[in-house]
């Protein structure tokens, strides 16, 4: 069965999305609608990785997936797992040095 691994920066990238909405809006109810969406997304694309648009020229390998229009899910694939990568704010530049593990 595929697996979700989520690295040390995409967990610290998780956490400070849901810090910023939950207490910088006053809205953990939106935050932890927000988390829920992002796993959500990763089961589905745990079971299609190749759904999402590949980013080859930010990191060999890469993919990212939009999530509630606002977050990029950047992610590659182990096998038949995924290992997410990053989670950014879609107004962000994003330069390959983002994506590095």
């Amino acid at each position: 069965m595929p697996h979700i691994i989520r690295t040390a920066s995409a967990l610290r990238d998780i956490d400070g999305i849901w810090d910023y909405i939950a207490i910088k809006n006053h809205n953990p109810d939106a935050a932890d609608r927000l988390v829920d969406k992002i796993d959500e997304t990763l089961r589905l694309l745990v079971s299609q990785p190749l759904m999402s648009e590949s980013v080859e020229h930010l990191r060999p390998h890469t993919r990212r997936c939009i999530v509630h229009n606002h977050y990029l899910l950047f992610y590659d694939t182990l096998g038949d797992d995924i290992r997410l990568l990053r989670v950014l704010h879609a107004a962000r530049v994003i330069r390959p040095e983002d994506l590095r593990e």
